[in-house]
Parts: C-alpha cells; sequence; structure tokens
C-alpha cells in the first residue's frame, strides 16, 4: 500500500509540474520585462487577458479611421472646432484638405481624441465634445465597420470576450418611443403602453443582430457566428441609453433595454451614458434609480451594470458623492458598476466595500479613462482600496480610440501603477469572466481559481482534450466554456 500511494504521488506530481513550471517561467519574463515599457508590451500583447467588458463602441474607432471616412466621402468639417458636416455651409472646409496638409490633419486628430494638448480646455470637457464632432463619420461607418475594428484589434491582442456597448436594434421602435413616450405618474400604466412595443422591438433587434453576425463575422474572417462561443472571440452587446433624457424618455428607453436584456440572449445587459456632472444627470440620478428599481422588478430582474462615482470633487460638489455607488447598488440592481473613482467619499465605506463583496458587484476598472477625464491615476486612483476590501476588479478599455489607449496598455498601466505580478494580472483577466454576463456555472468552485471543477481539472495543461463529463458540463454553460478557453491560451502562452 505504501508503494501504491508513493507512485501515485509521484505520478501527480509530475502531472502537476509542467502548469507550475510554465506559470513560473512566464512570471520571471514578466518581472524581467516589467522595468521597461516596450518589453512589458511585448510581453502583455500576447497574454490572454479574458474579456473587456466595459468598452463604448463609438469611443473605440481610432481618428485616423474617422479621418479616412471623411476624407472618402467627401464631408466638410469647421477649421474652428474641427466638427464634421455631410454638407457644405459658410467657414467650413472640404475634409479632402486634411489628407493635403499634415499639420492640419494632426490638428484634427487631437480635436477627436485626447491626442496631444488641450490649451484652455479640461480633459473632461475635452472628451465628452469629441464625440459631437465625428458623429457623420460613426454614421458613415456603420455598426459593421466600427464592429470589425474593436474586435478584430481585441482578437489581435489574445482577447477571449467582449461586452459592448453599441446599437442593437435599427432604431426604428426606439425612436418612436423617444418622440412619444408615455406618462410617468403612473408607472403601471406607462409600463403597459411601453409593452406593446415589445413584439416588435424583439422582432427588429433578432434580425439586426442576425445582420452584425453575418457581416462583422464575415469581414472578420472567422468561421463561427461572433457572438457564439465557438469564435476564438465571443461578443454580446449592452444596450447603453443616456442618463441627460427627460424622465419618462429615460423609463421608455431603460423599458425597452430591460426587454431586450431579458428576452434577446446576445444583449447581456443595460448600461446608462453621459457625464455624471452633467446638470440634468445631476438633477435626475434619483428619479433615475426609482425607475431602474420598479422596471427591474417588473422586467425579470435584468443585468445592470452601470455607470456610478466618475466623478472628482473638480467636477462635482461632495454631496452626490456621498451615495452614488451605493444608491446604484441598492436601487439600480447593478452587477458591475463602472469607474467607481469616488468611492473614497461614500457614507459608511466600509460598509459599502463590505456589500459590495459579499454581493460580488465588480468594478469596472478604466485607467487610461480616468486618467485623461478625471486626472485621477497612481495613488489617486482607488483601485488598491477595493482590491485590499476584496472587491473584484476588471480591467477596460472604455474609448480606447479617443483614449489612444487598447486593453494591452491598460495591463502594462495598471502592473506598473500597482506593482501587479503576474498572478495578478491573470486573476484580473479570470475576474473579467467570472464577473461577465455570460449565462452558465462557472469553471471555479465559489468563485476560487485555485479550485476547478473536477471535470475540467485538466483544462490548465498544454493539449488538455475534453472528455464527455467535461463536454456535457460545457455545452451547458457558455461562461465555463469561454474560461476553459482562457485556461487553454494561458497554458498554452506559458508553454
Amino acid at each position: 500500500m505504501p508503494t501504491r500511494t508513493f507512485l501515485f504521488a509521484a505520478a501527480t506530481l509530475l502531472w502537476a509540474v509542467p502548469a507550475c513550471c510554465d506559470e513560473a517561467a512566464a512570471a520571471k519574463r514578466f518581472a524581467a520585462a516589467k522595468g521597461s515599457e516596450p518589453e512589458l508590451i511585448a510581453f502583455l500583447k500576447g497574454m490572454p487577458k479574458g474579456a473587456d467588458l466595459h468598452n463604448h463602441v463609438w469611443g473605440a474607432v481610432y481618428g485616423e479611421t474617422i479621418l479616412d471616412i471623411a476624407v472618402q466621402r467627401s464631408f466638410y468639417f469647421d477649421p474652428q472646432t474641427f466638427a464634421l458636416s455631410t454638407a457644405p455651409a459658410s467657414g467650413l472646409l472640404p475634409a479632402s484638405d486634411l489628407a493635403k496638409d499634415r499639420a492640419l490633419s494632426n490638428k484634427f486628430l487631437e480635436a477627436v481624441s485626447m491626442r496631444g494638448g488641450h490649451p484652455g480646455e479640461s480633459g473632461h470637457d475635452h472628451f465628452f465634445a469629441t464625440f459631437y464632432k465625428f458623429i457623420p463619420a460613426m454614421d458613415a461607418l456603420g455598426p459593421d465597420a466600427r464592429l470589425s475594428e474593436a474586435i478584430g484589434r481585441a482578437k489581435d491582442q489574445n482577447v477571449q470576450y467582449m461586452e459592448l456597448m453599441e446599437e442593437v436594434e435599427s432604431g426604428t421602435v426606439t425612436e418612436g418611443l423617444l418622440k412619444a413616450p408615455p406618462a410617468i405618474d403612473d408607472m403601471d400604466q406607462a409600463l403597459a403602453a411601453v409593452r406593446k412595443k415589445f413584439p416588435a422591438l424583439l422582432a427588429d433587434a433578432a434580425k439586426y443582430l442576425d445582420e452584425r453576425d453575418r457581416e462583422v463575422t464575415r469581414r472578420l474572417g472567422l468561421k463561427a457566428p461572433i457572438t457564439s462561443v465557438e469564435s476564438p472571440i465571443t461578443i454580446r452587446y449592452i444596450f447603453a441609453l443616456p442618463r441627460t433624457v427627460p424622465d419618462p424618455v429615460f423609463f421608455a428607453l431603460m423599458a425597452a433595454g430591460m426587454e431586450l436584456a431579458a428576452k434577446e440572449r446576445r444583449v447581456a445587459a443595460v448600461n446608462v451614458l453621459a457625464p455624471e456632472d452633467d446638470p440634468a444627470s445631476r438633477k435626475s440620478f434619483d428619479s433615475q434609480m426609482r425607475i431602474i428599481d420598479f422596471l427591474w422588478n417588473k422586467l425579470g430582474q435584468p443585468n445592470m451594470t452601470l455607470h456610478a462615482g466618475e466623478l472628482t470633487l473638480e467636477i462635482s460638489p461632495l454631496e452626490p458623492m456621498r451615495s452614488r455607488i451605493r444608491k446604484t447598488i441598492e436601487l439600480g440592481h447593478a452587477r458591475r458598476i463602472g469607474h467607481g473613482v469616488s468611492i473614497a467619499w461614500e457614507d459608511d465605506l466600509p460598509g459599502l466595500l463590505r456589500e459590495m463583496k459579499a454581493k460580488r458587484v465588480a468594478v469596472e476598472i478604466n485607467l487610461s479613462s480616468n486618467e485623461g477625464i478625471l486626472k485621477v491615476s497612481g495613488d489617486r486612483h482607488p483601485f488598491n482600496l477595493y482590491r485590499r476590501a476584496a472587491v473584484p476588479l476588471t480591467l477596460n478599455t472604455d474609448d480606447e480610440g479617443v483614449n489612444r489607449s487598447n486593453l494591452t496598455m491598460e495591463y502594462v498601466k495598471a502592473a506598473r501603477s500597482f506593482d501587479l505580478s503576474y498572478q495578478d494580472l491573470k486573476d484580473l483577466a479570470r475576474n473579467s469572466l467570472e464577473y461577465s454576463f455570460l449565462p452558465g456555472a462557472s469553471l471555479y468552485v465559489d468563485g476560487d481559481y485555485r479550485r476547478l471543477r473536477p471535470e475540467l481539472a485538466g483544462v490548465r495543461h498544454p493539449g488538455w482534450g475534453a472528455d464527455a463529463a467535461a463536454r456535457k458540463l460545457m455545452s451547458d454553460s457558455e461562461k465555463l466554456r469561454v474560461q476553459a478557453r482562457l485556461e487553454q491560451a494561458f497554458a498554452e502562452f506559458e508553454k
């Protein structure tokens, strides 16, 4: 018996050593690269990164793409603001001038992104102004080109999954809701009126997303639809609506988004856009949370991921920051929050952090965005505050085209700003799938990345193949399927 035990132990050790040693070797390479940004970029570009969960596709398109489409479509631009126009007007110049004049094209790229300096204008104001300048180009590009740029870039950086804030329907139904929202004095009656639009909304969204599946998959040269777990990078969408609209419009659009998130499998969640410090946003926040609370309980309790706490004292009074994140979680039912920069100003901070940990509310960290818009970076950022409280974090791009960044650079910034280890970065990548809205059971037991489901115990070894039990488990869970793909990607990366 002792001999059998020894042989079993030896066999187990031999089976486990390669993964351990490969990870250790990768950790050494990472540590050696960490002192040099170019070396760190080279290492992290190929490292599997799990998911990008906070990505505004309109903001993901680079200025060069915008410039090219403006020239190709013979647009016009304002030489003072560099805002684009599809029609000539007094004072506007043809966009073809941008292709002829390097200094002019540089100024255009700075106007539609965070590139360069912004004399007399804060990063916050400059960032939010960029979007109004390139609306005609985004319309001209269309969703397939926008998505192909964002998804293709992520795929090239070994990203396995994305949740993208992008249009999920043609607009036919939602435009009608915008023009004729219901009165919301009686929210039950208002919901009954909006419900009449739901069948048309769902049919329109299904047709629209089918088209995106076909066209974007074709453009990227993939064999399976981009929303399938068979694709090497799997996509889900987030329905997003502005927080700056009147409450009746907010109600109607929020109801539409929740219905889609509950009934259309490719729509993973609902989010709310626009600056939190905007006067309309600030004044309507409490009423909007009440609307969300009402609709969430009536419409199947769909996934919510909400921007919350993208504030500092420079752009906001203290009072909103005392409860912004707590109300977003408790009344807005957010399972994830975007940014969370103002967390330190929350009342009963220890209690809130304990609540976030217990409820497994993740924070979508956007380092480049927080630095450029809010001037928050390094020890001014609450990254370590969250980590010490065991609140789960993910790294994301936010608006990578406008910010002149990408997911690799977010990992680079995190590693160097907070002295993270290779294991820390692997866990952040795992977080991004564990706290994604992919349906199904997790690969990890009780959220512990050291404990894998027994059926997939060998998934961290190069060349692993799923047996019948593993295939059955994976077929029942899209989340587990993509998590297994991430672990296999790590095994290949570390070989």
